[in-house]
Parts: structure tokens; C-alpha cells; sequence
């Protein structure tokens, strides 16, 4: 799989369902689905990658791929082992029904507004550069504490405007 490959399944946003958003409340999962998303990896591959035991990657791929989120590429044969490949369908997701995590005062441990003034080109940019910082910090093999990481971007109303525009996207999604 080449580069743009990866970057245009990167940036893609998976209609999930319900149970596919609940498997995906791991920073764990959100790992593997990144270390899948270029060229297919076995479940030992991917915990090489991210310093994790296999037998905890191999639990969790499967989760992932019986929740539809993963694709066996193929199997091949390895000194009688039958390995399995496998790809992340995404990386990016759109949940319907996500309406953010609801942070504890006492649990957050940033939070900030601002305001910009972008065209639809550079709206397109800002996007694009934003995801591509949270998905790095994502496939990072990192230790500690997880933490949710939640970003809405909008267009502002006027005083005049009304409505709601709640999108639903999900990415852990910006």
C-alpha cells in the first residue's frame, strides 16, 4: 500500500454502530487500529510494535475484527502456523449517537476556546493538520493514563442564526 493510500483511508470517516463505538473505547484498540492501517500485520507484528504482550494484541484484534473493524487480508503458512494479516478499515470514525465524554471538572486536564477565521480551503487545512497530530499521538506506543481528547469545530452563528450543529463525528473524531 503506498502513502496516499494510507492517507486517504486515514482520513475517511467509518459509519460505526453502536456496539463498533463500544469497541473502540480503548486508547489499546485505537492503537492497533492505527499500527493496521498501512501494510497488513499479524497480531504478533502489532505487539511488537506497540511494546504489548501478544496474547492481549491477539484478544483485542479479534474483538476488532469480528466487530467488523478490521479485514483479514491473508493467512499464510509459517512453520506450521497458519498466520493471519490484518488491516483497519479506518482510523477516523462517525458515530451517530456519540455526544462526547463529559469530563469531571476535577478529571480535565485542558480545556480551551478559540476563535479563527478560515476560507473553506484553509478550514480544509486546519482540519487535516489537526488530525493528522491526534492520529501520531494515537499510534504512538505510549504508557500511562488514558485520556479522552475531544475537539468540535464549527462554524459560529451570527446572534440573528438559531440551530443546532451537532455533527456526530467521531474519532476518537475531530
Amino acid at each position: 500500500m503506498n502513502d496516499s493510500d494510507v492517507s486517504k483511508r486515514e482520513g475517511t470517516l467509518l459509519p460505526i454502530s453502536d456496539e463498533q463505538e463500544k469497541l473502540l473505547q480503548s486508547a489499546l484498540r485505537i492503537k492497533i487500529m492505527h499500527a493496521l492501517a498501512g501494510d497488513p500485520l499479524t497480531s504478533k507484528q502489532v505487539a511488537e510494535r506497540l511494546g504489548k504482550t501478544p496474547g492481549n494484541v491477539h484478544y483485542h484484534i479479534q474483538k476488532l475484527f469480528e466487530g467488523g473493524l478490521l479485514e483479514l487480508v491473508r493467512t499464510e503458512a509459517a512453520g506450521g502456523i497458519m498466520q493471519k494479516f490484518y488491516r483497519s478499515k479506518a482510523t477516523w470514525f462517525r458515530s451517530p449517537n456519540f455526544s462526547g465524554f463529559g469530563f469531571r471538572k476535577e478529571d480535565t486536564a485542558l480545556h480551551f476556546t478559540t476563535r479563527l477565521s478560515l476560507s473553506a480551503e484553509e478550514l480544509t487545512l486546519f482540519r487535516q493538520d489537526v488530525m493528522k497530530l491526534i492520529g501520531e499521538w494515537e499510534a504512538k506506543a505510549t504508557h500511562g493514563e488514558e485520556y479522552g481528547v475531544e475537539m468540535i469545530i464549527g462554524r459560529l452563528l451570527h446572534p440573528t442564526d438559531s440551530g443546532d450543529s451537532n455533527g456526530g463525528e467521531r474519532h476518537d473524531a475531530p
